[in-house]
This record gives C-alpha cells, structure tokens and sequence, in this order.
C-alpha cells in the first residue's frame, strides 16, 4: 500500500508542475461552479415565495418548509457522498448525482402541490450536494498542501458571493415569467457544469478498490 501510495505522490507532484497558471485557473474556476450550485439552488427562489404561495394555493409559511427540507437533504448528502467520492473516484458520483439533481429540479418546476415541493427539494439537495462535497474533496486532489488552504478560502468567498447575487437574478427571472422558470434555470446551469464536468475536469482521485475493506477494518 505504501508503494502504491508513493507513487501516486509522485504522478501527482509531477502533475502540479507540469499545469500552467491557465489550467490552474480552469480548475478553480470549475470548483467554483461546482460550490455555486447549493447556494444559487437555496436562494435564487425565495423571492419568489408569494407566487409560489399563490399558484400551489398556500401560504408563504408552508412554502418557506421547502428551504428546511432542502437543508435537511443537504446535512444527509454530506455524509454519503464522502466515502462514496472515495471509493468510486471524484467523477462517477459527480454524473450520478448532477443527474439525479437536474430531473429533481425539474420536477421543481412541475409541482403541482406544496408537498410535493417539499418532497423534491429534499431530493434535490440529496443529490446537488455532492458538488459542494467534490469541490472542496477537489482541492486536495489537484493542488499541494501549501495552496490547499488559500483555495479553500477563495472557495469559500464565492460560496458568500453566490446567496447575495442569486435572489436578483430570481427577482429578474419572476419579474418577466414565471417562477417555474427559476428552477428551469437552474437546471439550465446544472447542465452547463456537467457537461464541463464530462468533458473538461480531469479525475483527481482514482477509485479505491479496497476502500470497503479498509472502512470496515477500520470501524
């Protein structure tokens, strides 16, 4: 295992100096958008909460639930996607997840009652929150420890920058339609950074066969 672990010290190091500035850009830029997508998903809605309340025939209260339900699914996705970012590699739970977060915003849109928000906003961050997992897990896997923690700040920042930028842009979106189309575009973005995903990020941590083994060793 040592061995094994050696050289994966080494292919990675040798990785770091071959990557431009540019490539380094490129992958915070895309760790970026990963962290972007829980807060832009909590907060790009809530000015839409009256017609939501209008439309679904209830009141601003029982719509509000939605955000607990969705930071209920985000606490339980914390926990899962960790060993499972480990064991199967950065980017399988990535498609999975994105996946499963792009039909549950969808179906956002389609609801025709305010449980059935509640239930699929739950679904929604269960799945959605493996981007923030990933992002942060990413870190490690592309940059040294000396940069680790600067990354993560700056990380963070857009993490703060994002709740104050997407309640406008929902304000926008309900002024000129509906807001079914708020959650159609974050669906929209969702899209956009899986395909970057698929097609642009490179796998920063290869799957570990022996995790299962070595999880339960260790319980």
């Amino acid at each position: 295992m040592e061995i094994i672990t050696g050289k994966v010290n080494r292919e990675f190091k040798g990785d770091i100096q071959k990557r431009s500035p540019s490539k380094d850009f490129f992958l915070i830029l895309m760790m970026g958008a990963l962290n972007t997508i829980t807060p832009i998903s909590i907060d790009m809605y809530l000015p839409a909460f009256p017609r939501i309340a209008s439309d679904l025939n209830t009141d601003i209260k029982k719509v509000a639930l939605s955000v607990s339900t969705y930071f209920l699914g985000f606490s339980l996705g914390q926990i899962l996607y960790g060993p499972l970012l480990d064991r199967f590699g950065r980017k399988r739970p990535l498609y999975i997840g994105l996946f499963f977060y792009l039909l549950a915003t969808i179906g956002c849109a389609m609801a025709q009652s305010i449980e059935m928000l509640w239930v699929i906003r739950f679904f929604q961050a269960l799945s959605g929150c493996v981007a923030a997992v990933a992002a942060m897990a990413m870190v490690l896997d592309f940059f040294p420890p000396d940069r680790s923690a600067r990354i993560i700040s700056l990380l963070i920042l857009i993490l703060g920058v994002s709740p104050l930028l997407a309640p406008t842009i929902g304000s926008f979106i309900i002024a000129v339609s509906s807001w079914r189309f708020v959650f159609v575009t974050l669906a929209i973005v969702g899209t956009v950074v899986l395909i970057c995903i698929a097609f642009f990020l490179p796998e920063g941590h290869q799957p570990e066969i022996n995790f299962s083994k070595n999880w339960l060793a260790f319980s």
